[in-house]
């Protein structure tokens, strides 16, 4: 089974870089709903939230773990630098929610919480990706999520632990040059 999401236009507001064709007005980005769920079944929808393969952790608003009653772990060392500015990061546990009109995947995560002004939430690989095998299809301007072997079809949830992943197991050895 697959899920597969649209990319989402978002407006430029400024003459486009070099980078788009000339007269652009959007820029199109890898932007998928997906809820939010607290301990004590409280939720909230986020409309937006950026799939990013380069992010470390999942983040959200700070403001939201108060809402959903997420007992926060104690602070840590650990943080992201948004717009050259270091924000703190707190981890709770979560579920989180995703799907389209036919499918619904739900999974308990490990998620960070910050303070930093984020447009949208980040969902990356820890607590997000890491379920999933994800093909970001530049040309049709979509991207398929597709369950891994970290995802267990259960129904008490998804279980997983974090890093589970890690080092890769695949050791094909890459030939040539680059």
């Amino acid at each position: 089974m697959t899920l597969r999401f649209p990319y989402q236009p978002e407006s430029l507001g400024v003459p486009p870089p070099p980078t788009l064709p000339p007269g652009a007005k959007d820029r199109w980005r890898p932007l998928i709903p997906v809820r939010l769920l607290g301990p004590t079944g409280l939720w909230w929808d986020f409309e937006q939230a950026l799939l990013d393969p380069g992010a470390d952790d999942t983040v959200f608003p700070i403001d939201f773990a108060a809402v959903l009653e997420v007992k926060l772990r104690p602070a840590t060392k650990h943080g992201l630098r948004w717009r050259g500015q270091r924000y703190g990061l707190r981890f709770g546990g979560v579920s989180l929610q995703i799907g389209n009109a036919h499918t619904t995947w739900r999974w308990p995560a490990l998620v960070a919480f910050s303070q930093a002004p984020l447009r949208y939430p980040i969902l990356g690989n820890c607590g997000c990706l890491q379920f999933f095998n994800a093909n970001f299809l530049g040309e049709d301007l979509e991207v398929e999520l597709e369950k891994n072997g970290c995802i267990q079809d259960r129904p008490d949830g998804l279980r997983c632990e974090i890093g589970q992943n890690y080092p890769r197991r695949n050791t094909k050895k890459h030939e040539g040059r680059v």
